[in-house]
């Protein structure tokens, strides 16, 4: 699939280097295209200096693609997010979006939560006991728990609560009628791995376009199917695949493909020095890798345990004629945790090696 995709839109760019794209048609409902960026360029001046974010750049969103962005601060995610949701105007060329295409957006900053609301209000700002979740009336203490939450803060001021909880509660309240187009920016950001579970489980079942800006490379393995990089400078890597993949071919850059077209950007080679992601082994363990290798164990065996309740359930021979729902659901969920257990420990043995590799 990944051959194909490459083939397919190294086509599109050879077509585009000789002709004029026409914009997406209001009455060409049945397209898979949903976004459209066409020679967009777009560039912010600062005390007289002027840096450029996008340079003639070409790109199109389908129907169901899930797109990992990735780059420095300053370097233009933001600004193509802002382009897509229309929030900003390019500079030249056009952005086109279909009328149909609605977002949802989990803003980092949480700037769409209240601090005077309580975790009620914030999850049903009508009023009321119950939430629509994707069609299913729940009652609101019971979604609150779903997101690690104890029922009995439901009346907690949003003012309250740390910054992974708020994180939590703008992540339920975003999932809970996701719509066509879910943007999320870093929302992996003060989680906690079992959280980190539940958004990997409720992304994996969305249907719709799917956009994160995020710097988790196990995450972004889980989630996406292609990454988009601005290197800065209007440079911009995009391959298929997942936070890996982008790794490995922007070290063989004649592997990855430039999403820009203008002639002087179409170099395949990129200094390997100049590496933002290195896929090199850090020379000791940060806090935060630190913390990490001491909390894998425990999660390692939570999840043999919870592996093994799983296959429990199932050896029932009577379970799946009483609730084949829910069988299936057990049975998906197993093959899920089987491989969240083998990477963990793979992680843990990575992490282990750079401990024993510092303290010799």
């Amino acid at each position: 699939m990944r051959e194909k995709l490459k083939a397919d839109e190294a086509s599109y760019r050879r077509a585009t280097a000789k002709m004029k794209i026409n914009p997406l048609k209001e009455t060409d409902v049945h397209s898979k295209v949903v976004a459209e960026f066409h020679n967009v360029y777009k560039s912010f001046e600062d005390n007289a200096k002027v840096t450029k974010i996008l340079d003639k750049f070409s790109y199109r969103i389908q129907r169901g693609d899930r797109i990992g962005i990735l780059g420095k601060n300053g370097s233009g995610k933001t600004t193509f997010l802002k382009l897509l949701i229309g929030a900003l105007e390019p500079d030249q060329g056009r952005v086109k979006v279909r009328k149909e295409l609605e977002f949802s957006y989990f803003d980092q900053k949480r700037s769409d939560l209240n601090p005077e609301h309580s975790l009620r209000k914030t999850l049903c700002p009508g009023g009321g006991d119950y939430i629509d979740v994707m069609g299913k009336e729940r009652h609101v203490c019971g979604y609150l728990k779903d997101f690690m939450f104890d029922p009995s803060r439901a009346e907690d001021k949003v003012s309250q609560l740390s910054g992974g909880q708020k994180n939590r509660l703008m992540l339920a309240k975003v999932l809970a009628n996701p719509k066509s187009c879910l943007i999320l920016d870093e929302p992996t950001n003060d989680l906690d791995m079992e959280t980190l579970d539940i958004l990997e489980e409720i992304l994996s079942n969305y249907q719709g376009t799917l956009i994160i800006v995020s710097h988790d490379r196990d995450f972004l393995d889980q989630t996406v199917t292609r990454i988009i990089a601005f290197e800065g400078d209007a440079e911009i890597f995009h391959c298929a695949g997942g936070y890996t993949e982008y790794l490995e071919k922007r070290k063989g850059a004649n592997e990855g493909e430039k999403v820009v077209s203008t002639p002087e950007k179409q170099k395949e080679v990129i200094d390997d020095k100049k590496e933002e992601f290195s896929a090199q082994k850090p020379q000791k363990l940060s806090y935060k890798l630190e913390r990490e290798w001491q909390m894998l164990p425990d999660e390692i065996a939570a999840l043999e345990k919870e592996i093994e309740d799983l296959g429990k359930k199932l050896a029932d021979p009577d379970f799946y004629k009483k609730d084949p729902e829910e069988f299936n659901r057990c049975a998906n969920r197993l093959e899920r945790r089987k491989q969240k257990l083998e990477e963990s420990e793979l992680r843990w043995l990575e992490l282990d090696e750079i401990k024993q590799s510092v303290s010799q």
